[in-house]
């Protein structure tokens, strides 16, 4: 059985400033992943779990890129300088900078700007590391992800990878597992309700399982952000979007945590999911990627695919 792992946003393997700025966010190397799902889930779906195919579908080098370089960050220094000036003209103009400077010693105002500078900097840099690429590979995904037609480079890749793992699924005559990360479950849920259905090419396409850790998939059907997102759907007319084809999705399981404010529920949105949370013991700044470090998150997801593929059997 292979196990397909798609990741989320702001994942550069080729960018080491920015894989530097997204490890304090607690992002988990591949290398630790692949670990978990070998030791945790592999002895679950196969008798053999050594030749268990795992593959990444890494698509990061498609994602967000600054036309100017990330010069819009204002965290920049040369950015700070004339914004930090203007914060503190007022009080720097009640105050005769003459009275307080020495030769070879700057006075109030200067010492205030690079004071400033430094604390907006310190406190701004790690955040406009990662955030800007979150939120634009976010938007980047969703303006080019294009249609069933005429599919975007980040879906091409994701089908290429799930073929190939497919094929090895069907050459095993074993199933196929897919765990995604934040926003590669918006990336799944476009491909089981879109794309797959619509592109015969890819019929043999079939995921068993499938685990959305930290998606925003239900945000994004509540804000209707989905191709094939219904806008009959909501509390207005009490209908929930549908559950996937059977004939793309089998099992489904959407985690959160209480603690990472960029995971939502699925449950009572879109039909037949299996909704829980997931407690990753990390902290406000980390539970975002907490679930990929933690054994007993592959533990558990280990058992529920135990379940879904005994329930089809």
């Amino acid at each position: 059985m292979p196990i397909v792992y798609i990741h989320g946003v702001a994942v550069r393997d080729e960018d080491e400033v920015l894989a530097r700025a997204t490890r304090q966010f607690g992002e988990v190397a591949w290398p630790t992943i692949d670990k978990h799902l070998r030791e945790h889930v592999a002895p679950v779906i196969s008798d053999d779990p050594g030749g268990v195919p795992i593959m990444r579908a890494y698509w990061g080098d498609l994602g967000a890129r600054f036309a100017w370089g990330g010069r819009s960050l204002v965290s920049r220094p040369e950015d700070l300088r004339d914004d930090a000036a203007d914060l503190i003209d007022d009080a720097a103009e009640r105050v005769d900078d003459d009275t307080d400077a020495s030769p070879g010693r700057p006075g109030l105002r200067e010492r205030g700007v690079r004071r400033l500078r430094s604390t907006a900097a310190a406190i701004r840099r790690p955040l406009e590391d990662f955030v800007p690429v979150f939120m634009g590979d976010v938007m980047t995904y969703v303006v080019s992800r294009g249609t069933a037609e005429a599919p975007g480079p980040i879906v091409q890749r994701v089908l290429d990878q799930l073929d190939a793992a497919a094929f090895a699924a069907a050459s095993r005559q074993e199933p196929l597992v897919v765990l995604s990360h934040s926003m590669g479950g918006q990336i799944v849920y476009d491909l089981v309700t879109h794309f797959l259905p619509r592109m015969p090419e890819h019929r043999g396409i079939r995921i068993d399982f499938w685990c959305a850790a930290a998606s925003q998939v239900g945000l994004f059907e509540e804000l209707g952000l989905f191709i094939e997102s219904d806008p009959t759907c909501g509390a207005e007319t009490g209908r929930m979007a549908p559950h996937p084809s059977g004939e793309h999705l089998g099992g489904w399981w959407n985690v959160w945590d209480h603690a990472d404010l960029l995971s939502f529920r699925a449950a009572g949105i879109i039909e037949g999911v299996d909704d829980t949370p997931f407690f990753a013991s990390g902290s406000l700044a980390t539970d975002h990627y907490r679930y990929l470090a933690n054994g007993e998150f592959y533990r558990a997801l280990g058992q529920r695919v135990e379940a879904s593929l005994e329930k089809e059997r």
